[in-house]
């Protein structure tokens, strides 16, 4: 028996952030119902599709059943009321105050069923001064200070960067999920629901350990780390192998290793330069040394832990 299930999710969310988070609601039980306009939810179209369907659609999209229903009609209004009813969660994405626009607002809901959760995830949050503003993962990482900290990292003087696959969504979209959980057990013990009230900016926020690097120090994290030791990916003879090297007995075993007094980045690097891949990591592995080599995604899918661990089936 998984975690969630008998718990029922109307899912109302496009684009990412929402449907990550309810994707893994259904991964873990819950049985999730996404209801789509008649003209279907926009990533449905998202390039390239292949034999018709989108591969983000298909990725975050799994495991869930799906309804249509055009909210914007009375009678659509009307059964959604019906399944609130008899569920557990609700989740939208939506602008702030389209809920209650639409007449299904939080006060309704809980009306309707006082043990339903109703859990909204947008830009910037159902209050302040920015609630109204659209938002997509870019505006997310550049409003959180994200793309500046990418720039930091790879050039400080050249342009922001953003960076890759959507992370100013997932990770608001993992910060709903567990409030929905929390939400579940506070209803398991007081028998009401709650509204839960999540915006990608603050989420993002949450997560920088950045922000306490630069109010205490005027540094970043990564910054600090760069300092501390060999943390890098390095080239080899046959492609790039990643490294971390703290110091104590970790950075002891790296210059025994490699025979210098100091195990910096330089001589690091020029003790990689003359092997292979496999010859690092086999190595470095067995010193235990955190090590692994820089996989494109077609390695990713063929790697044996990955296969282990069920990632790919």
């Amino acid at each position: 028996m998984k975690a969630l299930e008998g718990i029922r999710v109307l899912d109302l969310t496009h684009a990412h952030a929402g449907p990550i988070c309810t994707m893994f609601l259904a991964a873990l039980g819950a049985e999730v119902i996404k209801i789509e306009p008649p003209w279907g939810e926009m990533t449905r179209m998202f390039p390239p599709l292949v034999k018709g369907v989108s591969p983000y659609f298909a990725f975050i999209n799994r495991c869930k059943l799906g309804v249509t229903l055009n909210l914007k009609h009375p009678k659509g209004v009307e059964l959604f009321k019906r399944l609130v009813k008899v569920s557990d969660v609700v989740v939208e994405n939506f602008r702030p105050g389209t809920m209650e626009r639409l007449g299904i607002g939080w006060e309704t809901l809980k009306e309707l069923n006082p043990r339903i959760i109703l859990a909204s995830i947008s830009g910037f949050g159902q209050t302040g001064p920015w609630r109204d503003r659209r938002s997509f993962d870019l505006i997310a990482q550049a409003s959180s200070g994200y793309m500046w900290l990418m720039r930091d990292s790879i050039d400080p003087e050249g342009p922001p960067h953003l960076a890759p696959e959507a992370i100013a969504d997932t990770i608001p979209g993992l910060s709903l999920l567990i409030g929905i959980l929390a939400a579940l057990i506070y209803r398991e013990r007081t028998g009401r629901g709650q509204r839960i009230d999540v915006a990608q900016m603050d989420s993002m926020i949450a997560v920088s350990q950045s922000f306490s690097f630069w109010h205490l120090a005027k540094t970043t994290m990564d910054r600090a780390v760069r300092s501390w030791g060999v943390y890098d990916a390095f080239k080899a003879r046959d492609g790039y192998v990643a490294i971390a090297v703290q110091t104590g007995r970790m950075e002891d075993a790296m210059r025994e290793l490699i025979g210098v007094e100091e195990a910096t980045h330089e001589a690091v690097a020029k003790w990689v330069s003359e092997r292979t891949v496999e010859e690092v990591v086999d190595t470095l592995v067995e010193l235990g040394i955190p090590v692994a080599p820089v996989n494109d995604l077609d390695a990713v899918m063929r790697n044996e832990q990955a296969r282990a661990r069920e990632m790919f089936v």
